[in-house]
């Protein structure tokens, strides 16, 4: 590569990337999340400066702190902020990597950049990709220092300095800290080397600058015994990095009933699994206009191509052999690559466009013609930035903050809650090592994922997550099953509103227990709601309801009262709703019907009591809306009542007051 960027090159990066994070603010999940599994965590540790879990992403936590130090939002939203804006980074450099790349002789430099801004904006506007650069993830700050390792190394490419291999080989070395599978790409980095001078082997400040710049970079991982400490996840317990071989399990080793999951003859089916995540992103169009751009890049710029190439098949080969139910981020820098090769596709196709058009014309190749065909190209991007906006978009994604927020309101002084352990528990655990909030509440999972009734004793109990009887949470965020007596019973009093575009999220319910000796007021032997309704739906009757305060904050919460009677012993789920938008589903009686029946009484034909507190969204407008039940499985939609929803103080304002409050209970 022989020639610089000019001028208009870094701008067109500039203003990409500054589309792109526009975009990515807008749609930005506003605090912790209900919709990444692990992201409340990762929001959570820069601001510590503790250890995320495996590989442990030293660059990534050190990047979030300095992200902790923005002026606004809460610390969730800062992180969440550092992953919209690397994400952005990303997609202005992916520009520049291929106008960098493209041939001279390909198409004019008016349709170069019009081929590398469409593929660039395709990438940004991806559906996964998208996705990540609105949460707390390593995946978008991941592709940043992807794209940043090949550009350091086009730029030694260019120049032959050991000080610019010195800077690649850093920058290669760091890039681990956000994802450290990047270290596969090594093979296609030396063939990249090889092809492009090796009389470089053979200078000793050549080696010293590359072995010194990775080893720096790579040095970032003596973070992982410091931190040690700060663990409080059982898997990663097992596998503390506070030795040499404890280091290489967490980091290389980490994860290894995921690594090569399957079979040889199961792997034609994992190439139609990467195809179809492949096709989700940018169309199936994207798979020709790829293939047409690989034999360009090869027929045009075969060094690359090797280096490309290299890297993506390496990556792929590694990742459709992994086993993870969230594969398709782990597939984000092939994808990154991909749309290397789209643009070279894309470019291809309109050099050969602009080389036509003057034959049909009859005149030679002008300026208009180029812009027509530029701007045609680059309007292209709107189609996948309208299609993936909504799905994208995660400003609705409250339901965590609003939850919690009611929880510490509620809870007693000095009770316990009890939460899923490890890096599922940073639900609730982001709220008091962030902000100190409800200290006088034990988080008996925080300091360990081992507690025992000890730790208990004496408290008022209440829980986030099933920890009794045979539905009680397992895996690596579930409690010891002998954490509270086996009798006790879990009974409702608060549900979230679940974030989601009209379903309910398969992450699970959002319900704070009460942890009682008795089944509080489960069957009564007669209603008398203030909402008297009498609807025969089958076997299932709702009586009645009472709704109370009908005006209430969005974001807060208000008190419900179902009354059912249940003919036949049939199992039923409730869904309540605002305006047809769901907010909750609950199993009828929360799950303790059976148990009542067998250890207290009969509950046929008498009255079931549903007596809960719910959380009205925050992103619900100010208004009068329709309060609905329905029986899941049933077209019939029960009208309880209208609830009038006002808006006093902003979603973000009011947890950080709820964050703020003393230690004292309401």
């Amino acid at each position: 590569m022989s020639k610089r960027f000019e001028t208009i090159d870094y701008g067109l990066a500039l203003l990409l990337a500054g589309v792109a994070f526009l975009f990515y603010d807008v749609t930005l999940t506003p605090s912790l999340s209900y919709l990444s599994p692990d992201g409340n965590e990762l929001a959570t540790i820069p601001y510590v400066l503790g250890l995320a879990h495996m590989p442990g992403y030293p660059l990534y936590t050190w990047l979030g702190k300095i992200f902790t130090w923005l002026p606004f939002g809460d610390v969730a939203h800062r992180v969440n902020l550092m992953s919209a804006a690397l994400g952005a980074a990303g997609v202005g450099s992916l520009y520049l990597i291929i106008k960098a790349l493209l041939h001279p002789k390909t198409a004019s430099p008016i349709i170069h950049r019009a081929g590398a801004s469409l593929a660039a904006t395709l990438f940004a506007f991806s559906p996964t990709f998208w996705s990540q650069a609105v949460i707390a993830e390593v995946y978008a700050p991941n592709i940043a220092l992807v794209a940043l390792t090949i550009l350091a190394l086009l730029h030694w490419e260019r120049t032959r300095r050991d000080r610019d291999f010195f800077l690649f080989a850093l920058i290669f070395g760091l890039s681990m800290g956000t994802h450290i599978s990047n270290l596969g790409f090594a093979p296609a980095f030396a063939l990249f080397v090889l092809l492009t001078d090796r009389t470089v082997l053979k200078r000793p400040t050549w080696w010293m600058a590359g072995i010194v710049g990775f080893s720096l970079g790579a040095a970032q991982f003596a973070w992982l015994p410091l931190k040690a400490s700060t663990l409080n996840d059982r898997i990663m317990l097992e596998h503390a990095p506070t030795t040499l071989k404890g280091i290489y399990n967490y980091t290389l080793g980490a994860f290894p009933q995921f690594k090569f999951a399957f079979t040889l003859s199961e792997l034609p089916d994992r190439v139609v699994v990467y195809l179809y995540l492949l096709t989700h992103q940018f169309g199936r169009l994207s798979l020709l206009v790829g293939v047409i751009g690989l034999a360009a890049l090869l027929l045009r710029r075969s060094r690359h191509y090797y280096l490309l190439v290299g890297m993506y098949l390496v990556h792929i080969w590694f990742f459709i052999q992994y086993r993870a139910f969230d594969l398709d981020v782990f597939f984000l820098p092939a994808h990154f690559l991909w749309a290397i090769f789209l643009a070279f596709g894309i470019v291809e196709l309109l050099g050969r466009l602009e080389r036509i058009t003057p034959r049909v014309t009859g005149g030679r190749p002008s300026r208009p013609s180029q812009w027509a065909i530029a701007i045609v190209t680059v309007s292209l991007a709107l189609i996948s930035l309208s299609g993936n906006l909504s799905t994208s978009d995660r400003s609705y994604d409250v339901s965590i903050n609003d939850f919690y927020a009611n929880v510490w309101e509620m809870l007693p002084s000095d009770s316990a809650l009890l939460t899923q352990g490890g890096v599922f528990g940073y639900d609730a655990f982001y709220w008091q090592l962030v902000y100190d909030t409800r200290q006088d509440v034990l988080l008996p999972a925080l300091p360990t994922p081992n507690p025992s009734l000890m730790d208990v004793l004496g408290r008022a109990l209440y829980s986030t997550t099933q920890v009794i009887g045979p539905n009680r949470t397992r895996g690596p965020g579930g409690l010891p099953p002998n954490l509270v007596p086996n009798d006790l019973w879990q009974i409702p009093i608060l549900t979230g509103a679940q974030s989601g575009t009209g379903s309910i999220n398969p992450r699970g319910r959002l319900v704070l227990f009460q942890l009682s000796e008795i089944p509080k007021n489960l069957v009564i032997d007669e209603a008398n709601p203030t909402i008297p309704l009498d609807l025969d739906m089958n076997d299932l009757t709702l009586l009645g309801a009472d709704v109370d305060p009908l005006k209430v904050e969005s974001g807060s919460r208000f008190h419900l009262t179902l009354y059912w009677r249940l003919d036949q012993p049939r199992p039923y789920q409730i869904e309540t709703a605002l305006d047809g938008r769901p907010i909750e589903i609950h199993d009828l009686g929360f799950g303790n019907l059976e148990r009542y029946q067998a250890e207290v009484g009969p509950v046929l034909e008498r009255v079931i009591l549903e007596d809960y507190w719910l959380v009205v969204p925050s992103t619900i407008p100010e208004g009068t809306h329709e309060l609905t039940v329905r029986i899941v499985g049933h077209e019939e939609t029960i009208t309880i009542t209208e609830l009038t929803v006002v808006d006093q103080e902003e979603a973000m304002e009011r947890w950080l007051r709820i964050a703020g409050k003393s230690s004292s209970a309401p």
